[in-house]
């Protein structure tokens, strides 16, 4: 991993101004950020967060509350561990109301972006897992998992980077949609180290 990793410092983005120079290198990225990011922002879609290294913007984010609903593939995949994302670890007396729940708190991932000459190194595995710990952490309301809508499409994919960090499909891919609902255990029996 990086030496850059250990530099970087996360805080809530007030002055857009910064992402005029910002780049992914993916149009449709790209698009997003110098568009409708801000507007996301201030019609309370989401919160903006920046990542620096040093004075030098290199990953934004942005988060949002959301809720999982998991069909009965799912929960008998989650149940048995064949899910890549873990089974809850839940109290054995829970467990039956748990898995009867129609849905379940969550904190989505309403965007993720590293600069382009920042990707690779690392970056974006740091902050989906500092975004973890700081849903583990929050005291604000209760949270089962995180949730994302992956970008897929034929010019960039994020699939296989959330895959390689824990997350699951919860869809079916669609040949009309661009993007990909995925989510993640926050509190895993099988506290695995996902791969970068």
């Amino acid at each position: 991993m990086s030496d850059i990793i250990q530099e970087l410092v996360s805080k809530e983005l007030t002055d857009f101004h910064c992402l005029e120079s910002f780049s992914t290198g993916v149009e449709a990225m790209d698009n997003f950020i110098q568009g409708d990011f801000r507007m996301s922002v201030e019609n309370h879609y989401c919160t903006a967060y920046g990542v620096w290294y040093g004075n030098e913007l290199v990953a934004v984010y942005a988060l949002s509350f959301d809720s999982l609903d998991l069909d009965s593939d799912d929960k008998d995949e989650l149940l048995t561990g064949i899910s890549s994302t873990g089974t809850p670890d839940v109290d054995w007396n829970y467990k039956d109301t748990f898995y009867a729940k129609p849905r379940y708190p969550a904190l989505d991932i309403a965007y993720l972006a590293v600069k382009q000459k920042y990707r690779g190194q690392g970056i974006g595995y740091a902050v989906l897992e500092q975004i973890a710990e700081d849903a583990r952490t929050q005291t604000f309301a209760g949270c089962q998992f995180l949730t994302v809508e992956a970008l897929a499409t034929n010019e960039y994919s994020a699939v296989g980077f959330y895959e390689r960090c824990g997350f699951s499909a919860n869809e079916i891919r669609k040949p009309y949609k661009d993007t990909l609902r995925m989510f993640r255990t926050l509190y895993a029996n099988d506290e695995e180290e996902f791969e970068e």
